[in-house]
Parts: C-alpha cells; sequence; structure tokens
C-alpha cells in the first residue's frame, strides 16, 4: 500500500490517501479543509466514507490545458473480499485555487446499487470547516432560473440566512460559496436541469463553530438493483472545489477563468469566432413571405450568403434545419445540394470559415437506417411511443433514447461528418430533459417503476450528452458543439459548458410569455414578441452578460440582428462584442455599406477579441439602464472594449480601473478621453435616445 501523494500548484497544495480524511487542501496561508470521502449504498448497505482505504497511484498525466490529472485508487473495507474499487480522477490546475474531481466505481465480484429506502442513497462530496465564534457566509449561486419574460435562462445569487444555516437548509445549487474570517471556498457540481428541478443538492447545518456542506444524489442518479461489475462501471459526476485565502469577489473571478480555461480540454468553443447562423432568414420566409422554411436551403442562397458572411468578419458559418434528406441518417440532401456540399465547404475553407450544420440529436426518420435497424431505440412513455411528426417540412420522425446504445451510434454519424464533409460545428436543438420510461434501455428495467426509470433518464441523457462532446471532440479535435437552450425544461448547469457552450437565445420571449391571447395577433403571424431590429431586442439579448461575473459570456452564444438603421446596427455590434458574438438575418438585403460596417467594425474586435473575452467584467447600471455601461479591458496589455446604452439622451462619463499606460496606444469612439494621473481612462460619450456606443482600447 502506498503512503499517499501530496500535489503541489502554485495556489493550492493537495494531499490525498490520508486514512480517515480523503482530500486535504492547503492554500500558502496554510488554511486546511479537510473534502469528505463518498458514501455509496451498496447490497442495502451504506459504504465508503472512513472505509475507504488508499491503495496506489495509477496514472498520471499532462492536460491539454496546462492542468495536470492523477487518477487513484481505492478498495471497501466493508467489500474488499468482492473486489470492489473507487478510482478518485483528480485534476489540478496552474495558478488556480480549483481541483476538478469525480469517481468511478467497479467490482470483481457482481454487485449491486440499491434504494432500501426507495430513493437515492449516496454523499458523493462535502466539506467541514471550524473555525471558533466565526460567522460562516454561504451563498447558493443558482445557474438555471428560466424566466419567462426574457425568455432566458438565468442564474441568482442568495446569501442563506443565519436561521436556515441554523435550522439545516437544502438547496440545488448546482454552486456554493462559503467565506469564513480568513478564507473563500466554492464547492459545486456538473449536472443541469431547470431550477428547482435538480439530481443532486445540497445539504448544510451550521452549528456555532463549524459549517457542514455536502453534496446528495437527489433522484435519477442510478436505479435500484444497478449492476456494478467489470463490464458495468458507475461513474460520479465531475465535482469542482476552491479554497483561497481571499474574499468571495476574488475567488468568483478565478472561478471565471477555471470555466474559461480549465474545466474543458477541447478550448476550441471558448474562442471569440463570430457566428452565423441561417435559421432567422429561414423564418423570414415563412413568416414575411408566406414561404416554406426551407424555401431559401439551397446551393445558389447558401452560397452567396457565404460570401457576405466572410465580408462581414464570419468566422463560423452555420447551416441550419433542411440540410439534411432525413433526420437520423444526416446525410446531405442532393435535391438542395446536388454536389453534397463539397462547393460550399471549399468556399468556406478558402475563406478561413468553419462549416457548421445544425441536428436534432433525439430523432430519427421513420424510413432513416437506425430506426428501422433499431427500432427499439425508440422513447417511450406510459408504453406509448414517442412520435414527432414532421421535422421542419421534413420527413416524419420518432424520438429516440439517449440513455441507450442510439448515442453511440449518433457518435459515428457527427464524426463521419467531419471527416467527409469537414464539419467543425455542430449545433444541437430541442433536446428536452423528461421523455422516456422505458424499461429496454440503459436507464431501469421491468423491475423498477415507470417514474424512477423516467428519473434515471433524465438524470443519465445530459451525461450521455456530454460523453457524445467527449468523444467527438476527441476524435475530432477543433471541434465545437452548441446545445440550443432557447427553451425552459432543458439540461443547463455547468455539466454540458465542461465540453461545449451554450445557444442562450434566438428571437427572445413569444407573446404567450406575457400573458397575450392567442386570439390577438399581430402581422406577420410569428410566435416572437422581439424580433425586429431596435434596442428593446438587443436588451432581451444582452442577458447572457448576467452570468459574465462567473461564467465567461463567450460561452452564451447569442444572435444579433444586421438589419439597419445603423443605430440598431451599432447597439447589435455593442452586444455582440461583449460575448454574444453571433448574427442572423437576410444576409442579401443588406447594402454594401451596411456589410462594410460590420466588416471593419468586427475586423478591428478581433484585434483585441480574446483580451475581451478573458477579462472580467465591470459594469454600471442594469440592463435598460440609462447608462448602461460594460467594461472588458486586459489592464495589463491595456486593450478591450467599453460599451454604452441608453434609453434615454444625455452626456455619459466612465472611468476605468488603472491600465498599465505603458502599453497604450488610443481609444476609438469617444467623444473626448483623457488620462488621468492614476492612469485611469475618462471616457466621454453623448448618446441620444435608445443608442449604443462601442469604444474600443487598443
Amino acid at each position: 500500500m502506498d503512503s499517499g501523494l501530496i500535489l503541489k500548484s502554485e495556489m493550492l497544495t493537495v494531499q490525498l490517501g490520508e486514512k480517515g480524511t480523503f482530500i486535504n487542501l492547503s492554500t500558502l496561508n496554510n488554511s486546511i479543509k479537510y473534502l469528505k470521502a463518498p458514501v455509496f449504498e451498496i447490497q442495502d448497505k451504506q459504504i465508503g466514507g472512513i472505509g475507504l482505504t488508499y491503495r496506489s497511484l495509477e496514472s498520471e498525466r499532462e492536460l491539454q490545458n496546462g492542468g495536470k490529472e492523477v487518477s487513484l485508487r481505492y478498495t471497501f473495507d466493508d467489500y474488499a473480499d468482492k473486489g470492489l474499487t473507487m478510482r478518485l480522477i483528480l485534476r489540478y490546475f496552474p495558478n488556480s485555487p480549483f481541483i476538478r474531481y469525480k469517481y468511478i466505481l467497479d467490482s470483481e465480484k457482481r454487485l449491486m446499487l440499491t434504494k432500501q429506502k426507495g430513493k437515492d442513497n449516496i454523499l458523493y462530496t462535502g466539506v467541514s470547516t471550524q473555525s471558533k465564534d466565526a460567522k460562516f457566509r454561504v451563498t447558493e449561486i443558482a445557474f438555471s432560473q428560466f424566466e419567462e419574460i426574457v425568455h432566458s435562462f438565468l442564474p441568482s445569487f442568495q446569501e442563506l440566512s443565519e436561521g436556515e444555516l441554523r435550522e439545516g437548509y437544502q438547496f440545488p445549487g448546482p454552486i456554493a460559496l462559503i467565506e469564513g474570517e480568513k478564507f473563500s471556498s466554492l464547492l459545486a457540481y456538473e449536472h443541469g436541469a431547470e431550477y428547482p428541478d435538480s439530481y443532486l443538492y445540497f445539504d448544510t447545518v451550521n452549528k456555532c463553530d463549524y459549517l457542514n456542506l455536502d453534496v446528495l444524489a437527489r433522484k435519477g442518479n442510478y436505479y435500484n438493483g444497478q449492476i456494478i461489475d467489470i463490464n458495468n462501471k458507475f461513474e460520479s459526476p465531475w465535482f469542482h472545489f476552491a479554497l483561497c485565502d481571499e474574499k468571495q469577489e476574488t475567488l468568483l473571478k478565478y472561478y471565471r477563468e477555471f470555466l474559461l480555461k480549465y474545466i474543458c480540454e477541447n478550448n476550441e468553443s471558448r474562442k471569440p469566432y463570430i457566428f452565423y447562423n441561417t435559421w432567422n432568414n429561414q423564418e423570414r420566409n415563412r413568416y414575411y413571405k408566406d414561404l416554406p422554411f426551407l424555401h431559401s436551403m439551397n446551393y445558389e442562397h447558401i452560397m452567396k450568403e457565404i460570401d457576405i458572411a466572410h465580408q462581414m468578419g464570419v468566422d463560423v458559418f452555420v447551416i441550419d434545419t433542411g440540410w439534411f434528406n432525413r433526420t437520423g441518417d444526416w446525410i446531405v440532401n442532393t435535391e438542395r445540394f446536388p454536389d453534397e456540399l463539397k462547393e460550399v465547404r471549399e468556399k468556406l475553407d478558402g475563406y478561413g470559415m468553419k462549416m457548421g450544420l445544425w441536428f436534432n440529436p433525439i430523432v430519427a426518420a421513420v424510413t432513416s437506417e437506425i430506426y428501422k435497424l433499431h427500432p427499439e431505440y425508440v422513447m417511450s412513455k406510459e408504453g406509448k411511443e414517442n412520435f414527432w411528426g414532421s421535422i421542419w417540412e421534413t420527413e416524419e420522425s420518432y424520438g429516440m433514447c439517449l440513455a441507450s446504445s442510439y448515442s453511440d451510434f449518433f457518435i459515428k454519424r457527427l464524426v463521419k461528418l467531419n471527416k467527409e464533409l469537414g464539419v467543425t460545428y455542430f449545433k444541437w436543438d430541442a433536446i428536452g430533459q423528461y421523455g422516456c420510461d422505458s424499461p429496454y434501455h440503459d436507464h431501469g428495467n421491468e423491475t423498477n417503476s415507470e417514474q424512477e426509470r423516467l428519473e434515471c433518464y433524465s438524470y443519465k441523457m445530459g451525461i450521455e450528452m456530454i460523453k457524445i462532446v467527449e468523444e467527438v471532440t476527441t476524435q475530432c479535435p477543433g471541434t465545437i458543439v452548441d446545445f440550443d437552450v432557447t427553451e425552459g425544461g432543458r439540461f443547463v448547469g455547468l455539466g454540458f459548458l465542461s465540453v461545449g457552450k451554450y445557444f442562450l437565445m434566438n428571437n427572445g420571449p413569444y407573446f404567450s410569455s406575457f400573458d397575450i391571447p392567442k386570439y390577438l395577433q399581430i402581422k406577420p403571424d410569428t410566435i416572437n414578441v422581439f424580433f425586429h431590429p431596435g434596442a428593446a431586442r438587443s436588451k432581451v439579448c444582452r442577458q447572457g452578460l448576467r452570468y459574465d461575473s462567473f461564467v465567461p459570456s463567450i460561452l452564451f452564444l447569442t444572435h444579433f440582428l444586421p438589419d439597419g438603421p445603423r443605430n440598431s446596427q451599432t447597439i447589435s455590434l455593442a452586444s455582440l462584442m461583449l460575448g454574444g458574438n453571433g448574427i442572423w438575418g437576410d444576409l442579401l438585403s443588406l447594402t454594401d455599406s451596411d456589410i462594410k460596417y460590420f466588416g471593419d467594425t468586427l475586423l478591428k474586435y478581433k484585434r483585441i477579441a480574446k483580451n475581451i473575452t478573458e477579462s472580467y467584467p465591470r459594469s454600471k447600471g442594469f440592463i435598460g439602464a440609462s447608462p448602461e455601461i460594460y467594461e472588458k479591458i486586459d489592464y495589463e496589455n491595456a486593450k478591450g472594449i467599453i460599451c454604452f446604452f441608453s434609453t434615454s439622451e444625455g452626456n455619459f462619463i466612465h472611468i476605468t480601473d488603472k491600465l498599465n499606460i505603458s502599453n497604450f496606444s488610443h481609444v476609438e469612439g469617444a467623444e473626448e478621453y483623457e488620462i488621468t494621473s492614476e492612469g485611469r481612462l475618462k471616457i466621454k460619450v453623448n448618446l441620444t435616445k435608445d443608442e449604443g456606443r462601442f469604444i474600443f482600447v487598443f
């Protein structure tokens, strides 16, 4: 038996393998916290915790993002004769107070996960902090509140009261902040659901001189009787923990950097590309011109759009629904693209642009290969198969269960499109969290209730989404997957951000979001309210900036309209460059002046896009305020952007944080500016009603 292991980064020391304490962490100032060992219910018995024994370091590897990973083997004292093993996979990172870790269980002899009391019974991780006479500040960050009025997922911060902590309090999170007199820490888990629905949760107890915070399974994490053996491993979600000798405001800056640089090995999804998507033009066909959605889904139209998109500065060109012959097969429709998109790819390659395609990963057409060969993969609920009907004017389809071998088939399809067509961007749409209670897939069997199978599906479908992206990006380096979360009831949380990015918003709220009766119609007859150019739509589409204090806004793709008038275009560009980075609309209707304005502006943006993406935001006001100001500047290199918005006419002044003036060149876009004696920029702008302004700092 090994004696243990000590890992060190610039900010953290991690000690592993010490009997009874599992993971010990200390900072440069020797603040020490102990993370609890997990406890599982196996064969109707709770095992783990102090009954876990460290055996050996099995492997080490360098990560592509600069971090390091270790795999450690533990055995369970209660089942030593069964060959039950737990592997702790732990990652740590340079200049970061964060670790990321998960568990994998297997067994030489067949064992079962059980639910003796009829519910999930796993304590995944936890932390106890002790300090005499100290008052602990605990804050829940709810990641996935769906706010119907703006029709967007939003975060919220809620500090727990002393009474809640004293009595014991449970909350979904998925992030919990703890702040004491001399430290701050963060504990989080990677999964997702629309708040307050959750599959894991936090449980707190605060008694005088200690605070206990645990992460436990709530529902769906496994099914009663789930097998553990050599071929059937149980794998937990990933967890995050950080320990810092500074206040939580500083810790959140480190967390933002962790989510940008370290949580994901494939950092392509973090790069500030400019995206274009064809869907809005397809909507305009339907709502403005009374034409089919797929009217412009053809070789001639797409080739013209690519030329304009290139002039505007687009890096990723996404062809939305209709490019395929049928769902499930995901083969190019040769009636619309006779050469199977070969010339489209050549043109994009010539411009240095990436090709993206739209998918609904959970449907397969009635004549598709996968449906005909494996109809058993179809989702069902209460004995009824999940029939979707026609998918955006293409063939009728069935819903397919991701928590089955269907997900392996879908991986092969995406890899094939990358290898044969050069597709490097996959847009996923219409994936709801609930949908299957079949006893014939990988989320339960006939001995489990329909409700248990449904909950296990809704937990596992998100895990399978992550697995698919991990496998595709491993086999096809440089690829990006986005997940459309423009509706509620989606797998939204930290889980998917470990592999990709979110498509946060398209056209915003529906008429129904405002309780407007269906009989009241506005022409054209579209369900959306904010799909016209102007200040109102951009206000709605800036919601992703609410995450930017702890999750980089570049991970919340949002599409802005390029249509005139010029003031609307300026507002769109100012909003876009803060992190939304998406464009859609009718490109062929834009004037040469419009195209040049976008092209010239985005060329300047790209000079400093990386600096903006990595910069921690400073803001003033709120969305819709006068003024509403965002500052995203790399102060050391003196590069970044300041964006102003106002609903009322006025003269506004903004003073930045301190810059390294020796690297400063000039400001572009302000009426006036000066450098203060402290090395700050004092910016002056004059704004009219409903105006936006972007100020470049070079």
